[in-house]
């Protein structure tokens, strides 16, 4: 055969040129329904293809792989045009890369990118039905007509089909990869031949029937032909040993019609299992099968599979296929599997135990008990708003004493992961007040009514935990580990670092159960890095994602966990990438618990790359949410990032009445230890020494009660040298300091310090203050410093040559102020952001205008993304 091998665009001229109209509009959403095999993965390489040659930056994930991480890269730093977004396969995507997705093109509204989204008609239905009420193009590739096949099969073979040629050609139904796949393998065995400009079929006895795959099937024996049609109820491929087990019978005497099967080149052997030779073969047996004997078959495949213990996933997807109403036997075996995947695939969970829930006859028995499942499953999937709704009408019927309190407890739960502290601690007590409790579900409902407890009201909150420590010593208990971390919180916030560091340890040790958030660890891996031992707090995060639980609550807070312990590392876009991520599945899901967390992590970073409207509307969206959490961080940790954002917001006048003795005493300095320096600088400039004395007593306390925690000690030096305007103790400070924000605090409070009386060491420590900001990529910061430097006569030391023009010829302070003005904010606004006057801005920028070739701060919005 001749002719074009991949001509996939035979009949999707129409959908290429509707892709080529919003391509050449520069901004929209795209999204691509088919099947496999229809032509997607072309036509998206295709429309990336003419993209470049326009000089679009086009972005778009290697593989399913990447795609979690491109997604991040992209939250991070979201492209402003001309680009395109090409994202295939997204029905392999994780849901917490669809949810930060969706959140994705929510924000990209008015941005000049094109997204171009793919996947198979399952999958991402959030993502897709969310663009597709913003306006979102849509293109579904449907099966080729018979003429475009007829097209495409003179393109494989270098001539025009006959009518036999086409009848096979038929059997691809349209798919233009499977008729390429069919018409090579009809090449490597020489069965079409071309005379006089016609393309047909050699003739063969073997081709009775008409088409060659048909004729394949039916030239074999009954038993053959009986084997192949159980086979392919297992799929494309298969192992021998279920197909003889579902026969009764064992390999050793199928073999001969396995030998026949095989010989006759429709069954081929790979590395471990039979597979048919080509898919329109399996589907061609598969639909031989009468629909009730398929579904038949189907359930005894999955009950077989439940029955040996093998995958529940596996078993699902045949009862799935074979459960009907009523069918008792399929639908018990879709609860089994729900349960046995609810913790390490609770999507999988959620879907099996709700289907089972609608197959099931309302007056059956097991409804209730079903319920509760299809409850457990789609709390465990992060789905709270479903579950909460399905218990609550459930109860609203005469429910069983038993499955009632079940369902009370799921409601309890998901009151707790949506803030409803006080919904939650009264079903949970009452719940415990109940004196036929099953022994079972009480632990579970202590562990919820104690978390509950914790965010609402903390003395009970103590009283009860302490009463847990006293009675439930002895073996691991996950009560136990529950209270301990209640107690390890409060004494976090009530300033007893080294008391929280030591319950918090004790009760990460004493949790035996994944059926659980993973707090006591969590908090654990939140005191460790608080008080900058990375190296742990890292360890304690990996063993929490390692463990065999998948359950939404527990990745979302492990996520915005993780978030604080990378930006208190100095690793600032990867904080605010877990950030946002854990905000957008938070937000999705329901999990107001985590939406506080996150909001005041994407904060602290905002601050720190000089995106003030970001920071101050972060703060103005968690300060309702704080009273009535504080769990999983302190509610001083909040009050920081508001007294942060309020001074770069408002000046010293407006920050300063928020730094209360309540603050100062709390425990805010073991979990930020470089807030007291910060305390103490902005205590003197207000000329107010007593607050700035009682700051450096208290830390100074924390670290002589607590040796150990060197970043309490470093940040007690730190705040002492600035109190006493020593410069020895501000240089060891700045050595001492256990991450890079303390250490370029330190040093530029010992080059500020140094401006008057030694120069050439003032220089020497603002140079090592701006290198530290820049490794942390805290832009802000680095902007000061750099002006500290200009009034000192010196300019930034030597850095690699620089092109004449483009966003990469901008230096550090052009770039920030690039983003600023991208950001909507006036020369007035970021004269006070980057600590210069409102003239040495508009010097700047005319900086950059020339070197980007614009003349106006339109075109450097619409420019300046794009450049970088």
């Amino acid at each position: 055969m001749s002719g074009n091998r991949d001509g996939v665009f035979r009949g999707r001229g129409g959908e290429r040129e509707l892709l080529c109209g919003v391509l050449n509009a520069g901004t929209g959403v795209v999204l691509v329904d088919g099947a496999a095999g229809t032509g997607k993965t072309r036509l998206l390489a295709e429309i990336s293809a003419v993209a470049a040659s326009r000089g679009v930056e086009v972005v778009t994930a290697q593989d399913e792989l990447d795609l979690p991480f491109l997604v991040a890269r992209l939250a991070e730093r979201r492209p402003d045009g001309p680009a395109l977004v090409v994202l295939d396969d997204l029905h392999l995507a994780e849901p917490g890369t669809l949810v930060t997705l969706r959140a994705l093109l929510s924000a990209a509204a008015h941005e000049k990118v094109v997204w171009l989204l793919a996947r198979r008609r399952e999958g991402a239905d959030r993502v897709f039905a969310a663009a597709a009420q913003r306006g979102a193009t849509r293109i579904d590739l449907r099966p080729l007509p018979d003429d475009v096949v007829a097209d495409l099969v003179a393109d494989l073979t270098g001539a025009v089909p006959d009518d036999g040629l086409k009848a096979l050609a038929s059997t691809a139904q349209g798919n233009p990869a499977a008729l390429i796949g069919l018409f090579e393998a009809l090449r490597d065995d020489d069965l079409v031949v071309v005379n006089d400009g016609r393309a047909s079929l050699r003739d063969e006895p073997a081709l009775a029937t008409g088409t060659l795959l048909r004729g394949h099937v039916s030239a074999l024996s009954g038993k053959a032909r009986h084997v192949l049609q159980v086979a392919s109820v297992f799929g494309p491929s298969f192992e021998p040993g279920d197909v003889a087990e579902m026969l009764a019978s064992s390999t050793a005497i199928l073999l001969p019609a396995l030998d026949e099967v095989i010989t006759a080149g429709v069954v081929t052997s790979l590395d471990e299992r039979l597979a048919f030779r080509h898919e329109l073969l399996w589907r061609l047996v598969a639909e031989s099968v009468p629909p009730p004997v398929r579904r038949a078959l189907h359930r005894e495949a999955g009950e077989m599979l439940l029955g040996r213990g093998d995958s529940a996933v596996v078993a699902a997807k045949h009862l799935l296929h074979g459960a009907q109403r009523g069918d008792v036997r399929s639908i018990d075996g879709l609860v089994t599997a729900a349960k046995a995947v609810l913790w390490n695939a609770p999507e999988a969970a959620a879907e099996l135990a709700v289907r089972a829930l609608e197959l099931t006859d309302q007056a059956s028995a097991s409804l209730v008990h079903r319920t509760v499942m299809a409850v457990r499953a789609l709390t465990a999937a992060g789905r709270l708003d479903a579950a909460h709704s399905l218990a609550r009408e459930a109860l609203s019927r005469q429910v069983p004493p038993d499955p009632a309190a079940k369902l009370r407890h799921c409601v309890a739960t998901t009151a707790l992961l949506r803030a409803r502290h006080a919904e939650s601690v009264e079903i949970s007590e009452a719940l415990l007040r109940e004196p036929d409790l099953a022994p079972e579900l009480a632990p579970w409902v202590e562990i919820t009514r104690l978390m509950a407890m914790l965010g609402h009201d903390r003395d009970r909150a103590e009283e009860l935990a302490e009463a847990v420590v006293h009675t439930r010593q002895g073996a691991p208990d996950d009560v136990l580990a529950t209270a301990l971390a209640v107690l390890a919180a409060i004494a976090r916030d009530t300033g007893r670092p080294g008391a929280a560091l030591e319950l918090a340890r004790e009760g990460a040790r004493c949790g035996t159960s994944h059926d659980l958030s993973a707090y006591p660890q969590l908090l654990l891996a939140s005191l460790l890095s608080g008080l900058r031992e990375f190296a742990d707090a890292d360890g304690v995060v990996r063993r929490v994602r390692s463990g065999p639980s998948a359950v939404v609550t527990r990745q979302v807070m492990t996520a915005v966990v993780q978030a604080r312990i990378l930006l208190q590392a100095g690793r600032i876009e990867e904080a605010a990438a877990e950030a946002r991520s854990a905000l957008a599945v938070a937000e999705e899901t329901g999990h107001q618990t985590v939406v506080a967390p996150a909001l005041a992590v994407l904060a602290m970073v905002a601050v720190h790359t000089g995106d003030l409207p970001a920071a101050v509307e972060h703060v103005a969206r968690y300060r309702d949410q704080v009273p009535a959490d504080a769990i999983i961080f302190s509610g001083a940790y909040y009050r920081w990032a508001e007294v942060l954002v309020a001074h770069v917001d408002s000046g010293l006048e407006k920050a300063l009445p928020l730094l209360t003795p309540e603050l100062v005493a709390s425990g805010l300095f073991a979990e930020e230890p470089r807030a007291a320096g910060w305390f103490v600088r902005r205590a003197l400039e207000a000329g107010d020494e007593g607050l700035a004395k009682a700051v450096v007593d208290r830390v100074e306390r924390l670290a002589e009660e607590h040796p150990g925690f060197g970043a309490v000690t470093a940040a007690a030096v730190h705040a002492r040298g600035l109190l006493d305007s020593d410069a020895a103790l501000l240089d060891l400070a700045a050595r001492e300091q256990c991450d890079p924000w303390a250490r370029a605090n330190a040093a530029e409070d010992l080059g500020v310090l140094l401006t008057d009386s030694q120069r050439a060491e003032s220089v020497k420590a603002l140079e090592n203050a701006l290198a530290l900001y820049r490794e942390i990529g805290a832009s802000r910061d680095s902007a000061r410093v750099l002006g500290r430097l200009r009034k000192l006569g010196r300019r930034r030391r030597a850095a690699p040559a620089r092109p004449a023009s483009g966003w990469s010829s901008l230096d550090d302070t052009e770039r920030a102020i690039a983003n600023l003005v991208a950001k909507g904010q006036t020369n007035r606004q970021i004269s006070t952001q980057l600590f210069m006057s409102p003239h040495t801005v508009n010097f700047h920028l005319r900086k950059i205008f020339r070197k980007l070739e614009i003349s106006s701060r339109v075109e450097l919005v619409m420019r300046s993304r794009d450049d970088q």
